[in-house]
């Protein structure tokens, strides 16, 4: 039992640090193959920024090899002539200027065809990788074709070739991981296996020292990799977070810009209220002074017109506060609709018919073109009604004597679409925003003699938008204004049909009238 655990004990030392480095193995392995696979197809955003821009770097400093390897595979042939046969060096010398100029032709194809896309990134860098490890391979052939045994110098020449291949290439493409470790791939394989399938000493030492110096290479590679694919990282991390600076100082420029202008019209706002407010309370105070006092006697007449006048004080009061009462609770999201089958053409008409003697008394004509069919509405009937009588109280009140204002409704596979249309002053293109914001005025309220709050067609948008709607405003200066509500074919309601029931009686009409 004594020896069992002595045993034990002596072999564990021994399995940790195995377990140690199989662990590590495997993580080394995993980590390669994704970076391998970021490499060749990114996914991510920044995946694709990284490997665009590596590809583009590795890009730039080896286009020249297409017009540079030609002339140098001349000057190798022509150093190898002494062991090596002419055919053999003119066929290698050929297919290495048609690969170049090949693949140089069928690359910049690519890059005019492909976009920064992660799908185009990913065919670049597929292309570049592909093309590189064969033109590698192809290079690298000299040390199988030009390869003569038994040759020291010859041999010594080949590996003093290849080994400046293998290290420039691993300062130029290591930056992209599949393109610059897989050409070194070519280069170490045969600048190894060559000598070391040789008869001679010699040669089997040039291959160890081959070896290590392409370990030692491959460790600077990945050395330079990391370092080059970090600097990439966090210049995009940087250009990132400056970007995002830059667009937060924008929204927080824009949203201080729409504060300023909301103060601005509220400012705006409450001067016009203050004067709308005080007419129609001095009003009430005055005449309702008149009559606590019995100014006038016992004038009843004078006082039920003043009592009158009182009333329609206190209705145009009460209806400039429902109006900033309504904006209120529809930019709070607090409006509740009382949606029923609403009959929309005759409520446009019993519009039409209220806003008739005002636009007599200035002298307009108000006509109406709605749709004999039109079908119901499934909406909120007071604000149906409150939409269309603001449209038709802001074409009255710009719309010049003699004018025409005109209330219209159809509808049709998308819905329904109604609205007011005038030949007034119209509006100017730059304020036919403003004139939907809240308290917004547009500059032909300057030119009228009746002012208004600024709540009409802020309130109409909101309503409609309450109903799933929309609004949409035409104007041109001195042409005329129409304004157009939209709702959708989802609210739309079908008459009901008249059906005629048989009551089973003899029917008592006779020729053209009543009677037996």
């Amino acid at each position: 039992m004594a020896e069992r655990i002595a045993e034990k004990h002596t072999h564990a030392p021994a399995v940790a640090p195995l377990r140690g480095m199989t662990r590590w193995l495997h993580k080394f392995w995993v980590r390669t193959v994704k970076a391998f696979r970021v490499s060749l197809s990114p996914r991510t955003k920044l995946e694709v920024q990284l490997v665009n821009a590596q590809l583009k770097m590795v890009r730039a400093a080896t286009w020249p090899f297409a017009f540079i390897l030609p002339p140098v595979s001349l000057l190798v042939a022509w150093a190898t002539s002494p062991w090596v046969a002419w055919p053999t060096l003119v066929a290698w010398c050929a297919t290495i200027t048609a690969g170049c100029l090949l693949f140089e032709t069928l690359y910049r194809r690519i890059e005019r065809t492909t976009g920064d896309d992660a799908k185009g990134v990913g065919r670049r860098a597929k292309a570049f990788t592909l093309m590189g490890v064969i033109l590698a391979a192809i290079w690298a052939s000299m040390g199988v074709v030009m390869w003569a045994p038994g040759q020291i110098v010859n041999h010594m020449l080949l590996i003093l070739i290849l080994a400046s291949s293998l290290s420039g290439w691993s300062a130029i493409g290591s930056v992209h991981l599949a393109s610059g470790r897989l050409p070194l791939v070519c280069y170490a394989t045969v600048m190894i296996s060559s000598p070391l399938f040789a008869n001679d000493t010699l040669d089997h030492a040039l291959a160890g020292l081959c070896m290590a110096f392409a370990l030692v290479i491959s460790m600077q590679a990945s050395t330079s990799y990391e370092t080059a694919r970090r600097m990439l990282s966090l210049q995009f991390q940087r250009s990132g977070l400056i970007g995002h600076l830059r667009r937060t100082k924008g929204e927080s420029d824009e949203a201080r810009r729409r504060a300023e202008s909301a103060s601005l019209a509220k400012s705006q706002f409450l001067a016009n209220m203050s004067h709308e407010l005080r007419t129609p309370m001095n009003a009430i105070l005055g005449f309702s002074e008149i009559i606590s006092t019995k100014a006038l006697g016992s004038a009843i007449d004078k006082y039920a017109e003043y009592a009158a006048l009182i009333h329609d004080s206190g209705k145009h009061l009460l209806s400039l506060i429902n109006d900033i009462l309504d904006l209120a609770k529809i930019e709070a999201g607090r409006m509740e609709l009382l949606e029923e089958d609403v009959d929309l053409a005759a409520l446009a008409l019993d519009a039409t018919r209220m806003m008739a003697p005002k636009a007599e008394g200035a002298h307009l004509m108000l006509t109406a073109e709605i749709d004999s069919d039109l079908p119901l509405v499934r909406a909120d009937e007071r604000a149906l009604r409150q939409m269309i009588m603001n449209l038709l109280s802001n074409a009255v009140k710009f719309t010049p004597v003699g004018g025409r204002v005109t209330i219209f409704a159809s509808g049709d596979e998308d819905g329904i679409s109604f609205g007011v249309e005038d030949n007034g002053i119209g509006i100017e293109e730059d304020d036919l925003a403003r004139v939907f914001e809240s308290f917004g005025h547009g500059r032909h309220d300057i030119t009228t003699y009746e002012k208004g709050t600024g709540l009409g067609l802020p309130i109409v948008k909101g309503l409609a938008k309450a109903h799933g709607g929309s609004v949409t405003l035409t104007s041109q200066r001195n042409q005329g204004t129409r304004v157009t509500i939209y709702l959708s074919a989802q609210r739309v309601v079908e008459r009901p049909k008249v059906q005629l029931i048989s009551t089973g009686m003899p029917s008592v009409m006779r020729g053209g009238g009543w009677g037996a």
